[in-house]
């Protein structure tokens, strides 16, 4: 049972304040906007898509979160290649630019990769032991050819489908194991420039000290969450954000598409952005701990002390972007101003029941800047 926060004209029922499921209830997709494609692929192709520079297949995603293969795994996986036996179905999302993300194979194609590039030996074979304790580049022309000419299988999720179909796919695929979440997924599709500089952010000191260490064993991404969520309505407010087009994109009520565009806005931005971005987060934490400790992320009340809040969170920071690093003469000013925001029954609502609806969400974001710029230095 979740924590119940009271309002003055009824009770609004709180489960886990950072749940990134995102999952909205009956909601119904078009199936114009999903595309999977069947496709066969040579191993010499996809091998030749990896070791291009920069990359075209990613194979280190988070889909898949199993141990490492043995080498008599991949010793196996290689004699079946050579038996010329069918392996299972992969499955891969493709970008827009037409990079491959692997959602489900990703060991299978590191197994048969990394015997291609020499990096072990065969072991243990049962059907073929003549070829025990030969690399790749000892096996005979033949038997180098059949490895490079195998045809995998794959189905392919092609642009345009949403992201919030991708992540029921992805769902579906990966059911054998622990089901991951949407930012876990999220971290998989969009790797890149977005995802290190989220883990940077998530790892730095300030991050530790602004939420007061509340993410220091976190395994599930709730912190990246919380970060992406930040980064992208920041890049929203600055028009930073491009629909079709080219035009300024306007968020209707799809969170996974808003922070998958966020994701890859950083992607495709330069260094010096990057870096400006990174100082500007930085900033906002070091303030927001200046200003309220290490519990202004927190709602207020009940008899113990709730968790970090991700619409807190995002609107707290909101409110710092506009306040000075350091003027002590305003702090408890600040402090009463964002907590009478926080614990008002109208705030309480807005994070209620469909928290990411448009109107919710910049019903928040006005209200941050409305306290930030009462604050702001001319």
């Amino acid at each position: 049972m979740g924590r119940v926060i009271k309002t003055r004209s009824h009770l609004v029922e709180h489960g886990d304040e950072l749940d990134i499921k995102e999952h909205e209830e009956g909601k119904v997709y078009p199936m114009s906007g999903i595309k999977v494609d069947k496709g066969f692929y040579s191993l010499f192709e996809l091998k030749r898509r990896y070791d291009a520079k920069p990359k075209r297949i990613i194979l280190d995603s988070d889909f898949q979160r199993e141990d490492i293969w043995r080498r008599e795994n991949k010793a196996e996986l290689v004699e079946s290649v050579l038996m010329g036996l069918p392996l299972p179905i992969f499955y891969f999302n493709q970008d827009k630019y037409g990079n491959l993300i692997v959602v489900d194979g990703r060991q299978r194609l590191t197994a048969m990769f990394s015997y291609m590039d020499d990096d072990y030996r065969l072991n243990n074979l049962k059907i073929l032991p003549g070829l025990n304790d030969k690399k790749f580049s000892g096996l005979s022309p033949v038997q180098k050819t059949q490895i490079e000419d195998f045809q995998i299988q794959a189905h392919v999720i092609m642009p345009p489908t949403p992201d919030r179909i991708k992540f029921d796919i992805f769902d579906r695929v990966n059911r054998g194991g622990m089901r991951l979440n949407r930012q876990e997924m999220r971290n998989a599709l969009y790797q890149g420039e977005a995802t290190r500089l989220i883990k940077r952010l998530a790892e730095s000191k300030e991050f530790s000290v602004a939420t007061g260490k509340a993410f220091t064993h976190e395994k599930r991404m709730k912190d990246k969450y919380i970060l992406t969520r930040f980064i992208t309505f920041y890049l929203y407010q600055r028009k930073k954000l491009k629909g079709e087009n080219g035009a300024a994109y306007v968020y209707r009520d799809d969170i996974d598409e808003f922070l998958g565009i966020g994701m890859d806005t950083l992607n495709y931005m330069d260094s010096s952005e990057i870096f400006k971005i990174e100082a500007m987060v930085l900033e906002c934490l070091q303030k927001s701990y200046y200003y309220l400790g290490e519990d202004g992320f927190r709602l207020s009340g009940g008899e113990r002390r709730s968790p970090i809040n991700m619409n807190v969170f995002e609107t707290v920071m909101s409110v710092m972007l506009y306040l000075p690093v350091e003027q002590e003469e305003s702090k408890e000013r600040v402090r009463d101003a964002v907590h009478k925001l926080i614990d008002a029954n109208e705030f309480r609502e807005n994070i209620g029941n469909h928290r990411d609806s448009a109107l919710r969400l910049k019903w928040r974001l006005e209200q941050a800047e409305r306290i930030g710029r009462s604050f702001e230095v001319c």
